[in-house]
């Protein structure tokens, strides 16, 4: 490797960190939001000025929930398009990120109380680290952490909403629909979309293996709790965390 690949390199390596260094950012800002929103919202005290908080709090929750779904749906038709030109579409894919972000927070709260807002708390730094994964790991081990956390987010769901809630069939689709994606790309060299211009999402000789076992062992889990019953789901939370945990052992190690 050269002088200039080198400095190429580590230039790529610092526009990595800082952006996911921005989305560290942005999650520290979500997390005190929700911090505001578990005092004012969820546990106010019933005086006249925290109850008028309180409703003003709903109120905005109920206005970020419509405007982030639209702002969700534009974004996600600019990607769209770029993407069907060959264009770049880093800024619209993170921007309908953050407004999936934004939604689903808005949503779980309102629609979850105190139990949706004391998950947030979790589910907001795994986003944080999702990012770091994205930009500083491997995309296999990206994908293979979405399909397990997709399952943690889906047995907790069965827990709190029941297997047969429109919650638990959303995790399951979004679950399926990621192992669909990996046995296309394995299927054309690590490509989303088969087009000039558009970047692979994973190199050619990548291992799809442990990413489809991953989705496996999301519905599995899903499968079991939603069988055996919602107590089930609380302790396969702690085993589908250790499946995390020994992915981000095994990508670590493999990187070395």
């Amino acid at each position: 490797m050269d002088y200039n690949e080198r400095e190429a390199r580590r230039r790529q390596e610092d526009r990595d960190l800082n952006r996911a260094l921005i989305w560290v950012g942005a999650a520290i800002v979500l997390e005190f939001l929700l911090v505001l929103v578990n005092k004012y919202y969820i546990n106010y005290r019933t005086t006249t000025e925290s109850i008028n908080m309180a409703v003003a709090f709903n109120a905005a929750l109920h206005g970020l929930r419509w405007i982030s779904l639209a702002a969700f749906v534009v974004c996600l038709v600019w990607s769209a398009v770029r993407l069907s030109k060959a264009g770049k579409a880093t800024l619209p894919l993170a921007l309908t990120a953050g407004s999936a972000a934004l939604l689903l927070c808005a949503h779980i709260t309102l629609a979850f109380q105190d139990a949706g807002v004391r998950m947030l708390f979790w589910l907001v730094p795994a986003w944080a680290a999702l990012a770091l994964v994205f930009y500083l790991y491997q995309r296999e081990f990206f994908l293979a952490a979405l399909g397990g956390g997709l399952g943690v987010l889906g047995l907790w769901f069965v827990r709190h909403a029941g297997v047969f809630s429109v919650y638990t069939i959303a995790a399951v689709a979004a679950i399926v629909l990621l192992a669909a994606a990996m046995v296309w790309m394995r299927a054309h060299q690590g490509r989303l979309i088969v087009k000039e211009g558009v970047k692979r999402v994973l190199p050619p000789e990548a291992s799809y293996v442990l990413m489809l076992v991953s989705c496996v062992v999301s519905l599995a889990a899903i499968a079991a709790a939603g069988a055996l019953g919602g107590a089930v789901s609380y302790y396969l939370l702690f085993a589908m965390v250790a499946w995390l945990f020994a992915l981000l052992v095994y990508y670590t190690v493999k990187m070395m």
